[in-house]
């Protein structure tokens, strides 16, 4: 996301995957201190002066604002999961690209299919964490590592947790922790059920410590905090991780 990590974020992808009730957008968590304890399982008062809000047409000008300022984010917009597969891409250039998954993902937002939480320093958006139904990220399924992960494959309900970014002002500062407490906040809010990670394993975070903004899945240390579980591995770098929230 030279300036994004996520300029070759489809070459830098498809290794991993060759080998691997909605709240309301107007409702907003405030992350300031206040008197009253805050919700189990977020961890506000790290970041007293953070916020989120849901993804949502209402607040599609922040993610736009965001992702923006860093070309989209190579340009993919958060969409890379969202496709089946690369097919639909193929022949374009990369304005081309940026253009059609701009397009493709607001149409997704308006549609409620796609989902994700803001977060916000004093009304200014500087960080954001994918989240959504199994069905919203079908590119996850098509993975030949997944595909042989001898796991259920299809629990009653199955949460995925795929991509986090952070402004490059605000990177180093625990925003993408706050992050995912606010999305299984969220998950935890809509009715719950089995949650899907794929983080970085401790070794190759340890390896790409100077590029740590490239991992957008997040990293397994992350997850561990929130009581996930290694369930089994993506290739080298990642892990499959679930943890199951009950409403």
């Amino acid at each position: 996301m030279t300036g994004s990590p996520f300029l070759n974020v489809t070459t830098q992808l498809e290794p991993l995957l060759a080998s691997r009730g909605r709240v309301s957008a107007r409702r907003q968590r405030s992350y300031f201190s206040t008197k009253t304890n805050p919700p189990s399982g977020l961890s506000l008062s790290r970041q007293p002066s953070y916020s989120t809000q849901e993804l949502s047409p209402a607040t599609w000008p922040d993610f736009e604002r965001l992702f923006s300022k860093h070309g989209g984010v190579g340009g993919c917009w958060c969409m890379y999961y969202q496709r089946p597969s690369g097919g639909t891409m193929k022949g374009l250039t990369p304005t081309e690209r940026g253009g059609k998954n701009k397009r493709d993902k607001k149409s997704l937002v308006d549609g409620d299919r796609s989902h994700g939480v803001l977060l916000y320093d004093r009304g200014n958006p500087i960080g954001w964490c994918a989240y959504g139904l199994k069905e919203e990220f079908p590119r996850i399924d098509n993975g030949r590592n997944y595909k042989r992960l001898d796991i259920e494959k299809n629990p009653e309900k199955l949460w995925r947790i795929t991509c986090f970014f952070v402004d490059r002002d605000y990177r180093k500062k625990g925003v993408a922790k706050v992050a995912l407490n606010a999305a299984l906040d969220s998950i935890r809010a809509k009715g719950g059920g089995v949650i899907e990670a794929y983080p970085v394993t401790h070794k190759s975070a340890r390896a790409w410590s100077k590029w740590s903004n490239w991992f957008w899945f997040g990293t397994e240390s992350m997850f561990v905090r929130e009581k996930f579980k290694v369930v089994g591995r993506m290739g080298p770098h990642h892990l499959l991780m679930r943890r199951t929230i009950k409403p």
